[in-house]
């Protein structure tokens, strides 16, 4: 937690603190602990990280947690209620005890608590730290993610099988199994098949047709021929906390011939992007280069037609996390795991997206993701 350090001596700042629950990405990375309840994190100025936590979560926080354990009640926290009613504020003036009067609290902390704790102590906001810490991954979280790709291809190709192997009636619905294929059945057999692994997924999209146009669009009803049918899956390791992320395009038979112009452009747009990662280029540079790659093929944007989202983003404990390839991407970093993910998206003709996920190496891009690549299937 080195930068972490250099943060509360720069602040001269007696302890950084967070109260969350390990749901929050940066508490999780602080503290290697998951639990349903809210704990608190302390990081001392002597690079000391306590949990103080309630005792019956004591012992299995001492096995999964590199960092001391002290139970609330050995905090004083059963004392300063009687004292104080109020259990928010016992629980501020049981930090300010424990870490000191100066205290650097992330900016996520809820504004109710932060101002129990701001009157029993003096609270300086953290500016994301171990945010930033977060972006750049070690070995260890690295193959943990290239696992959940590894999952999440696994239960990709059997959604794509599903769709290779149905066949359009007459009204160009498909059907698989006797039955009319659609975008919940494949989040079906994507769920099924991360399951066994432990990989959870919540916002699976599988948008059919002009619904693709809207990237977000999680899609509904039945799936047809000769469309182009967007899955954007990124399943979360429940064990580990961590994601992974790819967008395919695929459709049963072939689709319009923009729609396969619009393909082929955006494949080479993402390896044109690839071809630019390397550590000290920054985010906004890579996602400018391809708006004027997609220009210069004809397609322009704006509004809601063309490109119309950022490049990529970074991957890790969340789904969307630090570096942003976006116009306002900063420098990428060797050990940023990021997704690189152009896409066109045209009211009336629908949306193409690829996206691939790889880390910064000081190389280039090692890239995770080994599906293919296969519009019409």
């Amino acid at each position: 937690m080195k930068g972490l350090l250099e943060e509360l001596t720069k602040q001269s700042c007696d302890a950084y603190v967070a109260y969350d629950l390990s749901d929050n990405a940066d508490m999780r990375y602080a503290s290697g602990f998951l639990t349903s309840d809210p704990f608190v994190y302390v990081f001392s100025k002597e690079g000391v990280a306590t949990l103080i936590i309630s005792a019956m979560e004591a012992a299995r926080a001492r096995q999964e947690s590199a960092c001391n354990i002290v139970t609330r009640s050995a905090a004083g926290l059963p004392e300063l209620l009687k004292q104080y009613p109020d259990a928010d504020l016992a629980t501020a003036h049981m930090i300010r005890n424990f870490s000191g009067q100066r205290l650097l609290v992330p900016a996520s902390m809820q504004v109710g608590f932060a101002r129990k704790l701001e009157s029993v102590a003096d609270v300086i906001i953290d500016s994301g730290t171990i945010e930033k810490m977060r972006s750049v991954k070690t070995p260890d979280e690295i193959e943990k993610i290239r696992f959940v790709q590894k999952v999440n291809e696994n239960a990709a190709r059997a959604a794509v099988d599903a769709i290779r192997s149905s066949e359009p009636d007459e009204n160009g619905v498909l059907i698989f199994e006797d039955e009319p294929l659609t975008s919940e059945k494949v989040r079906d057999i994507i769920h099924y098949r991360l399951h066994p692994f432990n990989c959870d997924d919540k916002e699976t999209i599988v948008s059919c047709g002009e619904v693709s146009s809207m990237p977000h669009a999680k899609g509904t009803g039945p799936l047809h021929a000769n469309q182009p049918i967007v899955m954007d899956v990124y399943p979360r390791c429940e064990t580990t906390g961590y994601f992974a992320d790819m967008t395919r395009t695929v459709s049963k038979g072939a689709p319009s011939d923009e729609v396969i112009r619009m393909y082929d452009t955006v494949k080479k747009a993402k390896e044109l992007a690839a071809s630019m990662i390397h550590p000290g280029i920054t985010g906004a540079e890579v996602h400018n280069a391809i708006v004027e790659f997609f220009r210069q093929a004809g397609y322009e944007s704006g509004g809601s037609s063309g490109f119309i989202h950022s490049l990529g983003h970074g991957v890790g404990l969340e789904i969307h996390e630090a570096p942003s390839l976006s116009p306002s991407g900063g420098e990428l970093k060797e050990g940023n795991v990021i997704t690189l993910e152009p896409g066109l998206y045209y009211q009336g003709i629908g949306g193409v997206r690829l996206e691939d996920m790889g880390v910064v190496t000081r190389d280039g891009f090692d890239r995770f993701t080994c599906f293919e690549e296969q519009l019409i299937v």
